[in-house]
């Protein structure tokens, strides 16, 4: 049995929201799904969660809870383009990569015939892993035997 990668790119959207808004790494941050006072929060980080902004949440609630709260919207354009874009990327460790269509931010790899490249799964992990960080996203991979395993441990 072949082995295969899993990459999860945590809270993608947010991810992208921040790169284009580099200026609002210091404050607690969402994307919402419309710059509406009742769209709903649909990704937080870390800052804005801790004041209680969880997804779902409606923009001006959040808005309520977290003084300073940067949000914006990331248009499925940007993250469907982002997604190929990463994808092109991780091709360079894998001829096949496949995005998972539900959730933006998560490709399965396949590691079939890799064995001579890499000394070990781990080491094809780590390479995935700094290939990621050079492109500047943060995020987990898993490399196993099933996707749902190394999806569910990603």
């Amino acid at each position: 049995m072949s082995r295969l990668a899993c990459v999860d790119l945590t809270a993608f959207p947010l991810q992208l929201l921040l790169r284009q808004h580099s200026e609002w790494a210091e404050f607690p941050v969402a994307v919402v799904e419309a710059d509406k006072p009742q769209a709903k929060v649909l990704w937080a980080c870390e800052r804005a969660r801790a004041l209680g902004v969880l997804p779902g949440l409606r923009y001006a609630h959040a808005l309520g809870l977290a003084a300073g709260l940067c949000a914006g919207v990331v248009s499925s354009e940007l993250i469907r383009g982002e997604v190929l874009r990463v994808a092109e990327r991780l091709r360079e460790l894998s001829p096949d990569v496949e995005p998972y269509a539900e959730e933006p931010g998560v490709f399965w790899l396949s590691g079939a015939g890799l064995g001579g490249l890499h000394r070990s799964a781990s080491a094809w992990g780590r390479a995935i892993v700094g290939a990621l960080e050079a492109a500047g996203y943060r995020g987990s991979v898993v490399v196993g035997f099933t996707r749902f395993g190394s999806y569910a441990v990603s």
